[in-house]
């Protein structure tokens, strides 16, 4: 079975492990987050591909490399 390359805010919800008002809040506060489009009167949408190409733009900026993430100067050390 073919997937759809337009899904819905509740798969994209799915995706990321997070709720339709978090992702609907998302294109406003994250500049660079996939912009949603109207398909229909009453259907938004994602492209898929979108998502995809912001998750692998979003990996390839993970991780510690090699040394440990910077602290907010206001966390207090406990040991």
């Amino acid at each position: 079975m073919m997937k759809s390359i337009y899904i819905s805010k509740k798969e994209v919800a799915r995706i990321f492990n997070r709720s339709t008002s978090t992702i609907a809040r998302w294109p406003k506060e994250i500049p660079e987050f996939p912009k949603p489009f109207l398909l229909g009167p009453n259907t938004v949408m994602w492209d898929r591909i979108e998502i995809e190409n912001y998750i692998n733009e979003r990996k390839k900026i993970r991780g510690f490399k090699g040394h440990k993430p910077q602290r907010g100067n206001n966390v207090n050390k406990t040991q």
